[in-house]
């Protein structure tokens, strides 16, 4: 009678560790990727002077770009897109980045360094913490190519050519 009740334990215990694996899995699912329809959100800006919303975006071509202030991959490839932005912001593209540092003075510095003109979004919050699990921000730098209504068209984790980014862009009119 007492083999059973050393069993027990360890069966509920098997449980618990399938349903932990299983659950794990649907997260990791629920990642956004190619062909799904960007998630919306509203975060405040870096800068703390307003929000901003993805979809308020998405009225052009958007690239979405997630970074960390300390990040030696952020910091090569952030300014890339700026300078794709800065190119083809005239042709209409649209460029949001949201900041997934701790501290927003760490955030606004890399701004003002980089010198950054598209909008930057702060994601050190309980529901910035929301929008990186729904996106599935594992690492950074995360980006995101959206079309006009914001379907994801390309996917990148970590550092991309911006010649890769210029022909996703291009397979979206902007040129």
């Amino acid at each position: 009678m007492s083999e059973q009740w050393v069993k027990l334990p360890i069966k509920l215990a098997l449980a618990l560790v399938i349903v932990l694996l299983i659950s794990s899995a649907m997260a990791v699912s629920a990642a956004v990727e190619v062909g799904d329809k960007a998630p919306d959100f509203t975060l405040g800006s870096v800068d703390g002077k307003s929000d901003l919303k993805l979809s308020s975006y998405t009225d052009k071509p958007t690239i979405l770009v997630f970074w960390v202030s300390w990040c030696p991959h952020c910091q090569r490839e952030v300014p890339i897109i700026g300078k794709v932005y800065n190119d083809l912001k005239p042709k209409g593209l649209n460029a949001l980045g949201v900041s997934v540092d701790d501290d927003m003075a760490d955030a606004q510095a890399f701004v003002k360094d980089y010198d950054l003109k598209f909008s930057n979004a702060f994601a050190g919050t309980e529901k910035g913490e929301e929008v990186l699990n729904t996106y599935g921000i594992r690492g950074v730098p995360t980006t995101f190519i959206l079309d006009k209504g914001g379907t994801v068209k390309a996917h990148y984790r970590g550092v991309v050519p911006e010649e890769v980014i210029r022909e996703d862009l291009a397979k979206l009119g902007v040129k």
